[in-house]
């Protein structure tokens, strides 16, 4: 599901299969990044633009990754992040918590 790819001397992560981000698919995700962050030295860029909807689990799911990378002096950084989805991190603030990529 979390394919990765080296750009820009940084470790890129995007979901496949889905365009959700949901309970359903939650667990993988979050084992997922948490073995990517180990092995990249907990550094890490994902890649939403194919993510249409995050339910609470998801926000879940991007809170642990960010908590893992911070206390392992890393960084997780969200990029292209829907409009709806953005407009969900807006609303419950946590546009001031994560970091955002552009390329």
């Amino acid at each position: 599901m979390l394919k990765t790819e080296t750009k820009n001397n940084l470790q890129v992560g995007m979901l496949e299969g889905t365009d959700r981000l949901n309970a359903s698919v939650a667990p993988l995700v979050k084992d997922e990044l948490t073995d990517e962050l180990v092995k990249n030295n907990y550094r890490l860029v994902l890649n939403l633009e194919n993510i249409r909807f995050i339910d609470s689990t998801g926000i879940g799911v991007l809170i642990s990754a960010l908590k893992t990378a911070r206390q392992n002096n890393g960084s997780f950084l969200l990029q292209n992040v829907n409009k709806d989805v953005m407009g969900l991190l807006t609303l419950m603030k946590l546009d001031k918590v994560f970091d955002f990529h552009t390329m």
